[in-house]
Order: structure tokens, then sequence, then C-alpha cells
């Protein structure tokens, strides 16, 4: 694992094991969810506490009813120290077949102009430092925790045959994401998976490292790891999201979205060796 990025962190913490947990789950997954429940001023557009905290409650409520052979562990990780009550009364309000640890910690301290992938993988660093329900060999799926993938168990079990170190989308079709016609090279962020292992040789401490850091250094970061690890660049399948993007206040089911959706899930059939 990963080692302690900052000792002196002062992190709360729990693990709640659901009234349906079995001893083990095989094939089942760890599922970290990054949430900043209370953002800093002028960081985001979907800011509202209020409304963020509705999303990560929907989007945790989803994520424990799905089957155990798939998630079976839950890491729910804050950055904005903002507690872990209400989330833990979330996770006890009805029974389910999890192990979820919450945690919260101030890990937000950083300028805003450093950018959303600054803080989200100083999270992760933070989260895989101190969390007690992760092995060795498991699988770790990284989700916006706001956000629904709603055909994650068809991406696990997908993914699950090939063994992979590391699966994620990069992207590097001109002009579609960006306008521009030349190095729109980026990874989506918002979902990809990795060993701890993988993690550790490839991600661990880029963020304070590289500058700047964006999904466009993790582009570059991700194809450099492929020499030395298992690393799938595309997903089998199109992620299907649901929620609001934090960015653009975004609604992922709206029309255009799902038309932009559909064409990406075709181009992934069709023509798999484009990356759009």
């Amino acid at each position: 694992m990963p080692s302690t990025p900052t000792p002196s962190l002062a992190i709360e913490q729990e693990v709640i094991d659901g009234s349906l947990r079995q001893a083990s789950t095989p094939g089942g997954a760890v599922l970290l969810m990054t949430a900043t429940l209370q953002p800093p001023a002028n960081a985001v557009a979907r800011a509202d506490p209020a409304a963020r905290l509705a999303d990560y409650a929907a989007a945790l409520t989803y994520y424990l009813r799905l089957p155990a052979d798939t998630v079976d562990r839950i890491i729910f990780a804050d950055n904005s120290a903002s507690g872990i009550a209400a989330i833990r009364q979330i996770v006890t309000s009805f029974p389910h077949d999890k192990s979820v640890e919450v945690m919260s910690f101030a890990g937000n301290d950083h300028a805003v102009s450093l950018g959303k992938a600054y803080g989200e993988f100083k999270l992760i660093d933070i989260a895989l430092a101190h969390a007690s329900i992760i092995k060795p060999d498991d699988m770790i799926w990284k989700v916006t925790g706001r956000l629904k993938v709603l055909n994650l168990p068809a991406l696990h079990h997908a993914i699950r045959r090939v063994q992979p170190d590391i699966v994620c989308d990069l992207h590097n079709v001109p002009w579609i994401g960006t306008g521009r016609w030349r190095n729109n090279h980026r990874m989506d962020l918002r979902v990809f998976a990795f060993r701890p292992a993988a993690f550790a040789s490839a991600y661990q401490g880029v963020w304070s490292r590289l500058s700047p850091f964006d999904d466009t250094s993790m582009y570059a970061v991700t194809l450099a790891a492929r020499g030395r690890l298992r690393v799938l660049p595309r997903f089998p399948v199109q992620p299907a999201l649901d929620g609001v993007s934090g960015r653009h206040q975004r609604n992922y089911a709206a029309a255009g979205q799902r038309l932009k959706s559909l064409a990406r899930s075709l181009m992934r059939t069709l023509f798999p060796f484009v990356w759009l």
C-alpha cells in the first residue's frame, strides 16, 4: 500500500459492516467514492453542500444495493473535513451486505487553481494510505462519489476476465471534448480501476510532482505505465453515468449527454481503435 503522505493528518473514520455482510465474497471489488462535501469557494459550479450531500446519498444508496460479487466493500472518503455523521446515517439506514469505511479529513487545503485532478489524486493517496479494508490483490474502482455508474457490474465482470493492473478510458480524438485540433489527450477521471500495487507504481504522489496536473497529465502518466504494468486504456463497454456534473451542472441523463454516450458506445464497438 502507498505510504502515508501526511503522517500528522487527523482523520475521522469508521468501518461499518452491513447486517447482511458475508465472511467473504469471491470476485467482489472495493469501491472508492471520492467526495468533497463542502467545496472551497468558487471551486465548482455545484457548490451547495445540501445538493452535494443529496447527490452522495443517492449514489451511495445505489452502490450499497449492488451485488456483492461486483462490490463487497466501499470506502467513502471526504476531503473537506465535514465529518462522517451524515454518511454514517445513510450506511446504517437500511440492510446491506457491504463493509463500508467512511473517512473525513482536511485534504483540500491547496489553491483552487491547482485543479480538480490535483485534489482528486491527493485525496486518493490519503484514502489508500489510511484505509483498513483493502487487500493487496483487490481491484479498486474509483468513482466520483456523486455519480452512479449504472453498468458497473458489466464493467467489473468484463475486466475481471482480463485481470488488468489498471483500466481506464483514455481519449485522444481531436476536437471532441476540448475544441482543440491537436494534443487533445486526456484521461477520464470520473471512473477508473486499479490494483493497489499498480496505483503505487504509476500514480502515487504524481499530484505533487507534476505541474500542471490535470487529465492530460494523467493520459501521459498512464501510457508511460504500459511498459511495466498491464494497462487496459479503454473500457470494453461504455460507462453509463447518472448524476450531475460538479463543474458544469450538466445532467448526464439529459438528451444531449445520452446521445454523446450512445455515439461513444457505438464507436467503441465498431471502431475500438478510435479513442473517442
